[in-house]
């Protein structure tokens, strides 16, 4: 996809699941459920990006757009390469995924206590809407 001074930004594959859980538990992001990583790295109008230095997964973001709505969340950089403006070159080829997927406006998720994430995404242009976004899992189907 493309290349961002030392890192590489590409489409996460499944052989990328591992070391992306690996970054989101050390980020405090957390864990999907397998079946849930499955359906991004399946869906047809997403993008999971993995940035790679040096051979290694050291940054993620998730760009999803469904037809109407455009998000993008799980923006993560690896501590030992923060500050070297791979968060903005994952949003920016996040955006540029979106756009080019027809999306003309984007949202952005953020945990409140993120105080980076804020700062990060206040810097890239983004404002807050006012909204509350309430979240429920939904239990798998029976096989």
């Amino acid at each position: 996809m493309a290349t961002q001074g030392r890192f590489e930004i590409r489409p996460a594959g499944p052989g990328d699941v591992r070391a992306i859980q690996q970054l989101w538990d050390s980020c405090g992001i957390g864990r999907i459920e397998a079946d849930e990583m499955d359906a991004l790295l399946g869906a047809e109008t997403t993008a999971v990006l993995a940035a790679l230095g040096d051979g290694q997964v050291v940054g993620t973001a998730v760009a999803a757009f469904d037809g109407w709505r455009a998000y993008i969340y799980h923006v993560a950089v690896a501590g030992d390469v923060r500050r070297q403006g791979l968060a903005h070159d994952l949003m920016a080829e996040a955006e540029r995924y979106l756009l080019s997927a027809g999306a003309r406006h984007v949202f952005v998720t953020v945990h409140e206590d993120n105080t980076e994430g804020l700062a990060l995404v206040g810097a890239t242009g983004y404002l807050p809407e006012g909204e509350i976004v309430l979240a429920k899992r939904l239990a798998s189907r029976p096989a």
